[in-house]
C-alpha cells in the first residue's frame, strides 16, 4: 500500500473514531439531561399539586369567612345594634330622673331630721317641767305625795318619748346615709354616662352600618374569587398538560441514544467501506438531530407555558392573600380584625349597660328600703303620739287637782298649763313628721315603679347586646379559625410559587443541553446532501429499529421527512401504536 493511501485510510479511521467520540459525548450529555427532567418535572408535579391544594385552601378560608357572617347575621345583628343603640340613648333620661327621685327622697330625709330635732326640743321642755312640778308639789303641804307620784310617771313618759325619739333618730340616720350614698352613685353613673354617651350607642350604630358594609365586601370578595379560582384551574390544567413535555422529552432522548446506541453497534454499517460508512453514520446523526431539534423546539414552548403558569399562579396567590386581608377587615400596616374591634365595642356598650343595670338594681334595693323605713318610723311616731296624749291628759289632771286644793296649788296650775301646751308643740310636730314620711313612702314608691320600667328597657338592652356579642363572638371564632388556615397555607403558597418560578429554569438546564446535542449531531451530519442508493441496504435495519422506537406522532413525522428516499424502509419497519396528539402520551 502506498503512502498516500495509508494516509487517507488512516484519516478516515481518525475520523471515525473522532465521530464515535462525539457521539459518546453527545449520548452521556443527553443522559444527564433526561435525568434532569426526570427529577425537575417529578418535583415541578409536586410543587404544582401542593399548590393547587394551598390555592384551595385559600378559597375555603374566604369561603368559611363568609359562611361565619352570612346575610342572615348580618341583618340579625345589625338589627340588634341600632336597636340596642336607641335604648342606650334613652337610658340617661330615665337614669336623669331617677337621679331626681333619689334627691327627693335625700330631701324628705332632711326634712325628717328638722322634725326630729324639733321633738327632741319639746321633750327637753316638757322634762323640765314634769321635774318642776315634782319640785314645787314637794312645797306644798296640801299637795301631798300624790303630785310627786304624778309627776313621776309624766316624767317617765316623757323618757318614754324620748327613748322612741331616738330610735326613730337612729333609724332615720341609716336611712339618710343610705339614701346619700344612692345619691352619691347616681351622680358617678351621670359622670361615666356623660363620658360614654353618646359616644358608645354612635359606635354601635356605626358597628352596625360597618357590619353590613363588611358583608358586602365579602360578598364582593367572594365574586372576585370565583374568578381566581377559574384562572386558577386554568392555569393548573395548562401547567398539567404541560407538564407532559417532561416524560415526552424523556422518551425522546431515550430514543435518540437507542438510536446512537443502534449506529455504534450496526454491523451492517461497520461492514461498510470508510468513505460509504461515512455517509450512512452522516445521515443517522441528521436524522436524529432533526429527532433532537424537533423535540427542543416543543420543549422550549411547553416549558414557557409551564413558567408562565407558575407565574401566574403566584400572582392569583397573591392576589387572594389581598383578598382574605380584605375580607377580614385588615387594611394598612395594622393587622386588626375586624370583628374584634367590633366586639370589643359590643362588649363596652354591655358594659355600660351593665353598670346602668346594677344602679337600678341598686335604686330598687333604696326604694324598697325607704319605703320600709317610712312605715317603721311612722309606727313610732304614732308611739310618741300616743305619749303625747297620756302627757296632755296628766298635765289636765294636775290643772284640776291644782284647783281643789286652792291657793297653795296655783304654781303647779301654770307649770301643767305650760306643759299642756308644750304637748300640743310636740303633737304638731309630730303630725308634720307623720306628713313628711308619708310624702317619703310616696317617693319610695314612685322610685320603685319608675325603677321597675328602667329595669326593663336596660334588661333588654343587655340581652340584645349580649345575642349581639356572642354572635359576633362566634362569628370572630370562626373567622379567625378560617384565616389562620388560609394564612397557614397561602403565604406557603406564594413562597412556594415564587420560588418554583425561579428554581425551574428548565430552557438552562435541559433546553441548552437539547439544543447543543442536536447542533453538534447536525454539525457531524454536515451540510450537504448524502446519497442514499448505495448505502439504503445498510441503513434499513437500523432505520427499522428506530421506527419500532417510537411513540410521538412527531418523531414519525420527522422520520419520515429525511427517509422519503428509503420509502422500502418505513413499509418494511412493524407499525408502532401512534399517539396522535402528544398531549394524549401514556406516562
Amino acid at each position: 500500500m502506498g503512502l498516500a493511501s495509508s494516509s487517507a485510510v488512516f484519516a478516515t479511521t481518525f475520523q471515525a473514531s473522532a465521530e464515535a467520540d462525539g457521539g459518546a459525548r453527545i449520548g452521556a450529555r443527553l443522559e444527564s439531561a433526561r435525568q434532569v427532567v426526570e427529577a425537575r418535572f417529578l418535583e415541578a408535579g409536586d410543587v404544582l399539586s401542593r399548590a393547587v391544594d394551598g390555592v384551595g385552601a385559600l378559597i375555603a378560608g374566604l369561603d368559611a369567612i363568609r359562611t361565619n357572617l352570612d346575610a342572615e347575621t348580618v341583618t340579625a345583628t345589625t338589627g340588634e345594634l341600632a336597636q340596642a343603640a336607641a335604648t342606650l340613648k334613652s337610658l340617661p333620661d330615665s337614669l336623669d330622673a331617677r337621679r331626681q327621685r333619689v334627691g327627693e327622697l335625700v330631701k324628705f330625709s332632711d326634712g325628717l331630721a328638722g322634725r326630729i330635732a324639733e321633738m327632741r326640743q319639746h321633750l327637753a321642755y316638757l322634762r323640765v317641767f314634769a321635774i318642776n312640778i315634782k319640785i314645787t308639789s314637794g312645797g306644798i303641804a296640801a299637795a301631798g305625795p300624790e303630785f310627786a307620784i304624778f309627776a313621776q310617771e309624766i316624767y317617765d313618759c316623757i323618757e318614754m318619748g324620748g327613748a322612741q325619739l331616738d330610735a326613730l333618730n337612729n333609724d332615720l340616720t341609716g336611712l339618710d346615709q343610705t339614701l346619700r350614698g344612692a345619691l352619691a352613685h347616681e351622680q358617678n353613673l351621670a359622670r361615666s354616662c356623660a363620658n360614654l354617651l353618646p359616644a358608645v350607642p354612635d359606635a354601635l350604630t356605626a358597628s352596625a352600618t360597618a357590619i353590613a358594609g363588611h358583608h358586602g365586601r365579602i360578598a364582593s370578595v367572594a365574586v372576585s374569587v370565583a374568578v381566581l379560582a377559574r384562572d386558577v384551574q386554568k392555569k393548573v390544567g395548562g401547567g398539567l398538560a404541560a407538564l407532559q413535555i417532561g416524560d415526552i422529552t424523556r422518551q425522546r432522548i431515550e430514543h435518540v441514544q437507542a438510536g446512537l446506541g443502534f449506529l455504534n453497534g450496526a454491523d451492517e454499517i461497520a461492514t461498510l467501506a470508510p468513505e460509504p460508512r461515512q455517509r450512512a453514520q452522516a445521515f443517522v446523526h441528521r436524522l436524529l438531530g432533526a429527532q433532537l431539534a424537533a423535540m427542543a423546539e416543543d420543549f422550549h414552548r411547553e416549558v414557557a407555558r409551564i413558567g408562565h403558569n407558575v407565574v401566574g399562579m403566584a400572582a392569583d396567590a397573591t392576589e387572594l392573600l389581598r383578598l382574605r386581608d380584605l375580607a377580614s377587615g385588615q387594611t394598612g400596616q395594622s393587622e386588626t380584625n375586624f370583628l374584634r374591634d367590633l366586639e370589643g365595642n359590643v362588649g363596652q356598650a354591655l358594659d355600660l349597660v351593665g353598670d346602668m343595670t346594677a344602679g337600678e338594681r341598686a335604686a330598687e334595693t333604696v326604694s324598697r328600703s325607704a319605703a320600709v323605713s317610712a312605715r317603721e318610723l311612722t309606727e313610732r311616731i304614732a308611739g310618741i303620739q300616743n305619749i303625747r296624749a297620756d302627757v296632755q291628759m296628766m298635765a289636765l289632771n294636775t290643772t284640776l287637782k291644782c284647783s281643789r286644793i286652792g291657793e297653795t296649788g296655783k304654781p303647779l296650775g301654770v307649770i301643767a298649763v305650760e306643759l299642756r301646751q308644750h304637748a300640743i308643740h310636740l303633737e304638731k310636730s309630730a303630725a308634720q313628721t307623720t306628713s313628711s314620711l308619708e310624702g317619703l313612702f310616696d317617693a319610695a314608691e314612685a322610685l320603685g315603679q319608675g325603677e321597675t320600667q328602667g329595669l326593663g328597657r336596660a334588661a333588654a338592652a343587655a340581652a340584645v347586646l349580649s345575642g349581639a356579642v356572642a354572635r359576633i363572638g362566634k362569628a370572630g371564632d370562626g373567622v379567625d379559625s378560617a384565616l389562620t388556615a388560609a394564612a397557614r397555607q397561602g403565604a406557603d403558597v406564594v413562597d412556594m410559587l415564587r420560588r418554583a418560578a425561579e428554581r425551574f429554569d428548565f430552557h438552562k438546564q435541559i433546553g441548552s443541553v437539547l439544543d447543543d446535542a442536536a447542533n453538534q449531531l447536525l454539525d457531524m451530519a454536515g451540510e450537504d446532501e448524502i446519497p442514499t442508493d448505495d448505502i439504503a441496504h445498510a441503513l434499513r435495519p437500523l432505520l427499522d429499529r428506530l421506527a419500532r422506537q417510537y411513540t410521538m406522532a412527531q418523531e414519525r413525522e420527522v422520520h419520515r421527512s429525511l427517509t422519503e428516499g428509503l420509502a422500502t424502509v418505513e413499509a418494511s419497519a412493524p407499525a408502532a401504536p401512534v399517539v396522535e396528539d402528544e398531549d394524549d402520551v401514556l406516562f
